[in-house]
């Protein structure tokens, strides 16, 4: 018998699961809607800091009761979304599995890459066979609804922390990790499910609008016509190494671009080498300003943040005031919790490193984390003039950081509101939990970690920029770096 070709198997698959689309009979659902409230209700220790008890159960009691009928995968991710964007925690995933997440991969997108500006969409690059939308077109609607309509659909799926919108517009522009965020994402979720798209547009420097239809592609047939058609690649992102340092010593500044929190041995270099070199070599040549770039900086390692900021603040310095776990003991949620051994469904307290508040909070006894115990700084802390570049991207441990510069330091920021609260996430380890009868995941994390040296700040709100950046699609189209250029000016006027 002959072997099919790889790629003739994977388009007979993608086939399939079109053909088959994930379907839950109610029974299901509301199954599944009852764990989700479960485990939200059990595990995350925040539920109610931005609504009141009774707002969010009124919210989970209507959206339950609007399951009447069997529905899509699809409908309930819509659905799951929404519930867990309410909660205003960035923190909180939901993130489909097996068959639904084929389906989310393998759908039919917009043949655009899109760029958001003051709750406009433009055209990044044009990757459909209609060329005659140019580079730098405004996008007025899709399939007959009008973008502000479509922004307002997406804005309520998307989970970020508090108040923050910087973090929606950046995360819709994003194109990577397809099943959890994105315009592709939001859009098929949250406002259309067509496999081809009429939109209407204005033209680049052109007044007047046209209209186009556009077949949708494959996730995999876009990214490969951004790279052949405009030698851009998807991915840049991840196989850029960070942290990088470039110095200008003529011009009396440094700049360190720290784009990822997490360590890719076949990319990064090692980081407190990286570190270690720099803040030397700053010191060394006496350089007076430092240009610190943590845009696009979606947080992960707790490691880097505690080494960084010893070099920045001069005085001994720990994370966290606090760690506040909403329980110890996990196994009510034993039927749904994925990624966990049986053995730490209960965490073991015998030291009493945890003292009980209440029902469900629990507070660290004594500093049994690193991140709890007070570092000191190094011998080669930078003391010159530091200039900080955020966006709604900076997030996680990465807005952390930029909360501790603010608190510690005289630092300028530049950019856009930072993607994480001022006060401190709700971050750490994770219970995961899988919905039974979707598979949908919902990462869940138990932890509260209340930032050292808190300072009053408007609760819900990430660090605003000293100097605020606003991009027009002709900055976008010629390559500009504001927030850079916006650095060196403010150095170059402080030399005068």
């Amino acid at each position: 018998m002959k072997t099919l070709p790889i790629l003739a198997i994977l388009f007979k698959v993608i086939a399939l699961t079109a053909q088959n689309p994930v379907f839950l009979s109610k029974e299901e659902a509301m199954e599944d809607f009852k764990w989700l409230r479960t485990s939200l209700e059990y595990v995350h220790p925040r539920l109610y800091k931005y609504d009141s008890r009774e707002a969010f159960d009124s919210r989970f009691e209507s959206t339950y009761n609007s399951i009447r009928d069997s529905m899509t995968g699809l409908d309930f991710l819509s659905m799951v979304s929404k519930i867990n964007a309410s909660v205003n925690c960035g923190h909180l995933y939901t993130i489909p599995q097996g068959k639904l997440k084929e389906q989310v991969l393998n759908k039919k997108v917009l043949p655009l890459y899109l760029k958001v500006i003051n709750d406009e969409l433009f055209v990044r690059y044009n990757c459909s066979e209609e060329k005659s939308i140019p580079q730098g077109s405004k996008i007025l609607s899709i399939n007959g609804k009008d973008i502000a309509e479509i922004l307002a659909l997406m804005f309520e799926g998307i989970a970020t922390d508090g108040h923050i919108e910087s973090r929606k517009r950046r995360l819709i522009e994003r194109y990577l990790f397809y099943d959890i965020h994105g315009f592709d994402l939001y859009y098929h979720l949250h406002v259309d499910r067509s496999t081809s798209f009429a939109v209407t547009y204005q033209p680049y420097k052109e007044v007047g609008r046209k209209t186009v239809k556009l077949n949708g592609v494959s996730i995999g047939e876009r990214k490969k016509l951004l790279q052949d058609l405009y030698n851009r690649d998807e991915e840049a992102w991840l196989k850029k190494p960070s942290p990088q340092f470039e110095l200008f010593e003529d011009e009396n500044y440094g700049i360190l671009t720290v784009s990822r929190s997490f360590f890719d041995e076949k990319v990064d270099p090692d980081y407190d080498a990286v570190l270690r070199e720099t803040f030397k070599t700053l010191k060394e040549k006496k350089i007076g300003n430092l240009i610190l770039d943590l845009r696009n900086n979606e947080g992960g390692s707790e490691h880097h943040q505690i080494e960084l900021m010893s070099y920045l603040y001069n005085k001994p310095f720990k994370l966290y005031q606090n760690i506040y776990l909403s329980h110890l003991d996990f196994r009510p949620l034993k039927p749904v919790v994925i990624e966990r051994d049986s053995v730490d469904f209960l965490f073991n307290n015998d030291d009493e490193y945890m003292r009980k508040l209440g029902n469900s909070l629990w507070i660290n006894n004594y500093e049994y984390s690193r991140n709890l115990k007070l570092q000191p700084p190094k011998s080669d802390v930078f003391k010159g003039k530091l200039y900080v570049l955020m966006n709604g991207i900076s997030f996680s441990s990465a807005a952390d950081i930029i909360s501790d510069i603010k608190k510690t330091t005289n630092a300028t920021f530049i950019g856009e509101e930072s993607g994480g609260t001022f006060e401190g996430p709700t971050g750490g380890n994770s219970i995961v939990v899988q919905l039974p009868n979707s598979k949908i995941m919902v990462r869940i994390s138990p932890n509260i970690q209340m930032g050292y040296m808190y300072q009053k700040h408007p609760i819900g709100r990430g660090v605003l920029p000293d100097h605020e950046v606003e991009y027009s699609i002709q900055d976008v189209l010629a390559g500009r770096d504001l927030e850079l250029d916006r650095a060196k000016t403010l150095i170059s006027e402080n030399k005068k």
